[in-house]
């Protein structure tokens, strides 16, 4: 009998439809490349259940991030472009509130506010959002905001898939195969593989090898009747607005147990540094856990693999993720498309050291 299998050929398989993988997807799909994206729709990934806030000022050390007006600009010019092509909104910019905790963090924060180029994202006299408890006084970051990143990737993926450039279910590693001239995945074949499927990297084995230091994050989200802010709030942990009196607050860092289960030790240590900020009553209505994919060194891992022709990685985004996935995933495809080089931060040219020669 003769084999009659139709044999598809695309230039891109992109493994992972979460932050990474979608707005990779985005760059192929506007700059006219064939993709297909294999991801099997888990509801509850670390993208998904992320607040996705974007803050051009992170720590405790109240540091300006890298490349931020690169950064903030490729996020707004990005979303504004998906927002037109699938009619949704995704991107609410509201300033941050940032709530001392102590004596120190206030006094810190007037030897960093006279620095040029940190006075300009921060205002460091606004009145306290009524109803939170702030005995030290707050500042307030401009340019931040956040991403509704459940519905941005449930309304990516459902377009793609409406397109015939995804399929929901899970990509078997072993049964990818690299030939003389391509990739081959069952009936496909791909000029180039695209990793983008978060700490499930390792398990890869040709990825296994990466410095990934995984981080469990739990959050909750609660009902607070009364609190009407319009803006992010952040004192230990953080509260967006969601509407309807609805917030999300988080979040937790578990080094070690690291699974996508809630727990009541981190439902606990949330509510209890909630207590510490708001002066209302607050309900809890929902509990949510994910394992960030972040990096020894906290920085995204973009590039090459050492050895294996036109296999690549996208991945290691950590907790800024929102802020640097629409700028990274355009690096990354003018990397492969245009030889532009990487940001050496971000390349994985520097953790080749790590990778086993033997």
């Amino acid at each position: 009998m003769e084999n009659n299998l139709t044999i598809n050929h695309y230039q891109y398989l992109v493994i992972g439809g979460g932050l990474a993988g979608c707005l990779f997807a985005f760059q192929l799909y506007k700059n006219n490349k064939s993709f297909l994206m294999f991801d099997p729709n888990h509801n509850h990934t670390s993208s998904k259940i992320a607040a996705g806030m974007f803050n051009p000022i992170s720590g405790k050390r109240m540091s300006i991030n890298w490349k931020v007006n690169e950064l903030l600009a490729e996020l707004a010019t990005t979303f504004k472009e998906l927002e037109q092509q699938l009619n949704r909104c995704f991107i609410i910019h509201e300033p941050i509130q940032q709530i001392f905790g102590n004596n120190k963090e206030a006094n810190d924060f007037g030897s960093r506010k006279e620095d040029e180029n940190f006075k300009k994202f921060i205002t460091d006299t606004p009145l306290c959002e009524p109803n939170l408890i702030a005995p030290n006084g707050c500042f307030e970051v401009g340019q931040g905001g956040w991403v509704d990143t459940r519905k941005f990737i449930e309304s990516y993926t459902n377009f793609l898939l409406q397109n015939n450039k995804l399929l929901q279910e899970e990509l078997t590693y072993e049964q990818l195969v690299q030939t003389e001239k391509n990739w081959q995945y069952k009936s496909n074949t791909f000029n180039c593989v695209i990793c983008c499927d978060g700490y499930q990297a390792i398990h890869n084995s040709l990825l296994n090898w990466l410095p990934f230091k995984l981080c469990k994050g739990e959050l909750l989200l609660i009902h607070c009747p009364g609190l009407n802010a319009k803006k992010i709030v952040k004192k230990g942990v953080y509260l967006v607005n969601l509407g309807n009196d609805l917030y999300k607050a988080g979040a937790t860092y578990e080094w070690d147990n690291i699974n996508e289960n809630y727990t009541e030790k981190g439902k606990l240590f949330l509510i209890e540094k909630l207590e510490s900020l708001l002066n209302l009553p607050f309900k809890v209505v929902e509990q949510y856990a994910g394992v960030r994919p972040t990096t020894r060194d906290r920085n995204a891992i973009l590039g090459a693999h050492p050895q294996v022709k036109n296999f690549y990685i996208f991945n290691g985004l950590g907790t800024k993720g929102v802020l640097q996935a629409p700028f990274l995933a355009r690096q990354l495809f003018e990397h492969i498309e245009l030889q532009k080089d990487l940001d050496k931060e971000i390349d994985i040219k520097r953790f080749y050291s790590c990778y086993p020669t033997t």
